[in-house]
């Protein structure tokens, strides 16, 4: 049985165990949602543990729990880096960004109560929120696509942009959707409905393939496909054999994409040798105009050159003059841009690579922090079936890192230290149970 979070509560106060519980479902149901909805749920859970939690005993679990204090050390290096950043009002907004860091190893992580029921609550509420806004989002999109007739409206950025979200980070929180379904279908309430089950599978496997975010795609074919395949086959080949059949299917759906011509192939495109040679060779790339991938490498590169010329190494810039010593850098760059390019703020985008990012804003110490916080959880001895769900979310949740800075935003922010919380919560409480048995 997984262990779950759930309040450290007396019997004589029920109320404020069942509002901590319906704030942790509303967190999860709101992940998908527009990213103020969430916040604000972030915040309800954190006055809901405040009404129901023995803060000695959680004190006392911290103690017991390094890696959550390894959270709250990483989120301590970024306050740190707030006293020797210049621009002190990007620095504070950045600090407020990151508060879920910094609550939920305390609110969900010190948690030590099993409760079954409410796992299944939390992963099933995600799945719902993930279907709302999957059925809106194509909604809307056929909307748009009366007016004008345009394809385009039902693929990557367009598809989610009435809510304010990005199609990179709604493909990962699909990808763990589809991941808790396959790999851990007893945590959803409706496991034993199997046809509910194949039928929630289809349409975010469909909604995953219109979002056409290039990393999450890889990530389902060489994370969680082959890790469905594996635990599968070691528990029932048959079993196994079908999960190998239900692969090849998507792989044959694929296939059948990148021969035909459709704005998913174009994506894939974008990163072929002809598209990106002149940022790679620096072969006049005045003559070529950013497309989405091209603008990663020139932001990587240029990112580089500041973190070695600014001798950044050590403890970084700060978190709030990121954007002002990549603006110094870019600029010795704009004779190379043709005017299209030259006229935007490139400076002011993230990184767009979770690693580079921590190594210019904290330096080798911030990096190496942030690498372990990831790292050290693979050699966790988490029970099966969870096991697999939870190395298919770090997996993936670690690549994705490689494309995107999803820590520098709320939506990446909440949603990663949700669920890391939830599974370190399953960890530490289960060894404890184990130790006095």
């Amino acid at each position: 049985m997984l262990n779950m979070p759930t309040a450290s509560l007396t019997k004589s106060n029920p109320l404020a165990n069942k509002l901590y519980t319906a704030c942790l479902f509303l967190v999860a149901l709101s992940i998908p949602m527009y990213y103020r909805i969430n916040a604000l749920a972030v915040v309800l859970l954190a006055v809901s543990w405040i009404f129901t939690e023995d803060f000695k005993s959680t004190f006392t679990q911290l103690k017991k729990r390094p890696l959550l204090i390894c959270w709250i050390l990483w989120y301590a290096l970024h306050a740190i880096s707030y006293f020797y950043s210049d621009d002190k009002t990007i620095a504070s907004a950045d600090l407020e960004s990151k508060l879920s860091i910094l609550l939920l190893p305390l609110v969900i992580g010190t948690q030590n109560k099993e409760n079954e029921t409410q796992l299944k609550g939390v992963f099933t509420s995600f799945i719902i929120g993930l279907l709302a806004i999957c059925f809106l989002s194509i909604g809307r999109s056929y909307l748009a696509y009366q007016q004008d007739h345009q394809i385009s409206h039902f693929f990557y950025h367009n598809l989610v942009h009435f809510a304010d979200a990005n199609a990179v980070y709604m493909s990962w929180y699909v990808l763990i959707g589809i991941a808790i379904l396959l790999l851990a279908p007893t945590a959803f309430f409706f496991t034993k409905q199997k046809s509910i089950q194949i039928i929630t599978v289809i349409v975010l496997e469909l909604f995953l393939l219109m979002l056409s975010a290039r990393m999450v795609l890889l990530c389902q074919f060489a994370i969680v496909l082959p890790i469905l395949i594996y635990q599968s086959t070691k528990k029932d080949f048959t079993k196994g054999l079908i999960n190998s059949g239900f692969a090849l299917v998507l792989l044959a759906v694929y296939g059948i994409i990148f021969i035909t011509n459709n704005p998913i192939k174009e994506r894939f495109k974008e990163m072929t040798p002809s598209q990106t040679k002149n940022w790679v060779s620096k072969e006049d790339p005045s003559k070529q105009q950013f497309n989405n991938f091209t603008l990663r490498i020139f932001i990587w590169k240029t990112s580089m050159e500041s973190i070695q010329q600014e001798h950044l190494y050590w403890y970084g810039s700060g978190i709030g003059d990121v954007a002002a010593i990549q603006q110094k850098t870019i600029e010795k760059h704009n004779f190379e841009l043709n005017e299209g390019n030259r006229a935007k703020k490139i400076w002011e985008f993230n990184m767009h690579n979770m690693y580079i990012q921590e190594l210019f804003m904290l330096g080798i110490i911030g990096l190496l922090t942030f690498l372990f916080i990831l790292c050290r959880p693979l050699f966790f001895q988490f029970t099966n079936p969870y096991k697999w769900l939870f190395w298919s979310f770090q997996l993936t949740s670690m690549a994705v890192f490689f494309i995107e800075s999803a820590l520098q935003t709320q939506a990446g922010i909440i949603f990663f230290s949700f669920f890391s919380m939830l599974f370190l919560q399953h960890y530490y409480s289960s060894k404890e149970t184990q130790s006095t048995v």
